[in-house]
């Protein structure tokens, strides 16, 4: 099986390193701004190519889009017209025009092939979880979401100067709005799609970044369930919590904390899971890979094919082009 890799930063790296627990005898192929070798293309003995063109004559059998995402534009459309599986990384792309160009391609050659968006907290069988019991019969109606998320920017990638980081810069589609996309995706996920969305944001504290640092939304689903996204790059203490209020009582999901409770009504706390296996965030990246390479040998979409990916993005844009208003 041959692999093309686009971006080969640490997130390319750790797609390669699940599919080769994955699969063996696998071959690669990068593709990079300019042709050079490298540990890593040594280490894979990986063809190195700069044209998408050049990367595709390799006959690539699966492709991993880990590039920075306003350069996901430059491959997606020739990706699509050439019918090869896909995982693209969140977000899909950065910007309103690049996604209408993705949304023509898509009209034109997609379908081809089994797509695989890289939202994958839906591979967290915490979140799973909740979600079995928020389409269960027995809660009664939702009422409200709160989806909070946040982390101290220089704290993200201790080896990397933040300023320097794609988070950082507008023009590599950088800003706390993008970057965590997955609370969007996963009010999305869990409660449905989103017919209003209104939304602030703004760049608040002495973080030496051109991006928003902070951005809060609020949004109502189709059947009229109100939620709250609230994002940050601040947080000294990292935070990711999901509340969903219903009739039945609240369920609250803490990814750091690491638990999932159900308040219930007759005031009593019933823990779903506290199961450190049912949080591991590491795991959730072999098993989308696992999802992908089983849809590509059944020739079946996946879970969360390229559509979901760029529905979950459509809103996040709207919430951007909101907060311009005000």
């Amino acid at each position: 099986m041959k692999v093309l890799v686009i971006g080969s930063g640490s997130i390319g790296r750790r797609h390669i390193d699940s599919l080769k627990s994955l699969r063996s005898n696998l071959s690669w192929v990068l593709l990079r701004s300019r042709v050079y070798t490298d540990a890593l293309s040594t280490s894979l003995n990986a063809i190195v190519h700069d044209d998408i063109h050049d990367a595709l004559a390799e006959e690539p059998d699966l492709a991993i889009v880990a590039s920075p995402s306003s350069l996901h534009i430059d491959v997606l459309p020739k990706l699509l017209e050439t019918g090869i599986p896909l995982y693209v990384e969140k977000p899909v792309v950065t910007h309103r025009e690049q996604l209408d160009r993705l949304n023509e391609a898509v009209s034109e050659h997609g379908g081809k092939a089994p797509t695989l968006m890289g939202c994958n907290l839906r591979f967290l069988p915490a979140l799973a979880q909740m979600r079995q019991r928020l389409l269960g019969t027995d809660m009664g109606a939702i009422v409200r979401g709160d989806f909070q998320a946040g982390q101290w920017l220089p704290d993200w990638r201790p080896a990397t100067d933040y300023r320097k980081s794609y988070s950082a810069s507008p023009a590599l589609g950088g800003g706390v709005m993008l970057d965590l996309i997955h609370e969007v995706d996963a009010a999305r996920w869990l409660l449905g799609e989103f017919d209003h969305v209104k939304a602030f944001s703004g760049k608040v504290s002495s973080l030496e970044i051109q991006t928003e640092d902070v951005a809060c939304m609020t949004m109502r689903a189709r059947q009229g369930t109100l939620v709250t996204v609230s994002l940050d790059y601040i947080s000294r203490q990292p935070l990711r919590r999901y509340l969903v209020v219903t009739e039945a009582g609240n369920l609250v999901c803490d990814l750091i904390g690491k638990t999932l409770y159900l308040n219930q009504t007759d005031g009593q706390k019933l823990l779903l899971t506290d199961d450190p296996a049912d949080f591991n965030v590491a795991a959730t990246y072999p098993s989308a890979m696992a999802e992908l390479l089983n849809a590509w040998e059944t020739q079946q979409e996946t879970s969360q094919p390229l559509a979901e990916g760029i529905a979950s993005l459509d809103l996040l844009l709207r919430a951007r082009e909101d907060c311009l208003k005000t």
